[in-house]
């Protein structure tokens, strides 16, 4: 094969390569999509971890009133570990399936996402793909909800390395 030749090949190869790769795996910096509401998958273009979440979301409270809120803490269970990106949605317990309930205000490092679901602002995510060891949100219960709250937490370390629904405690509305 030529010098000429092989350039071309080389060339071909590589850009063919390139163009398959960023097809295969693609980020989030600026928050997670509205697309990954439903099964709360980044869209990254690999499988998520089967391990247990090296980070929590914990409420402060475990009991709330109708209409109040509850202060939540998205963190690594141990130092040094830092996450890029989240997403984190409040269920029903006693019926997921419904979609999210209840509004998220105050995210530090965040923004609301409109989910579908029965109001907007039911979501949270991150704002930018920066290593937070730290994230605190406030969630408001919809003031004619009874019931419980099953917090779940997308948490993304890098591109390629993520834990999808983290259950956190769950939260007494009454």
């Amino acid at each position: 094969m030529s010098a000429s030749n092989m350039f071309k090949y080389v060339c071909l190869s590589l850009g063919l390569y390139l163009a398959l790769s960023a097809n295969g795996i693609q980020g989030a910096p600026n928050g997670a999509p509205r697309l990954a509401c439903g099964d709360m998958v980044p869209q990254h273009g690999v499988d998520p971890q089967i391990t247990a979440s090296p980070f929590v979301t914990t409420p402060a409270s475990t009991s709330i009133a109708q209409g109040s809120s509850v202060t939540l803490t998205l963190a690594p269970i141990s130092e040094p570990d830092t996450f890029k990106g989240f997403l984190v949605i409040g269920f029903d317990n006693a019926n997921e399936a419904a979609g999210p309930i209840g509004t998220f205000s105050a995210i530090s490092e965040g923004q609301t996402l409109d989910c579908p679901g029965a109001n907007a602002m039911n979501a949270a995510t991150h704002v930018n793909n920066a290593n937070k060891t730290s994230v605190t949100v406030d969630w408001t219960a919809p003031a004619e909800f009874v019931g419980t709250v099953l917090f779940k937490t997308t948490y993304v370390q890098d591109v390629a390395t993520f834990w999808v629904a983290t259950p956190a405690s769950l939260v007494t509305v009454a």
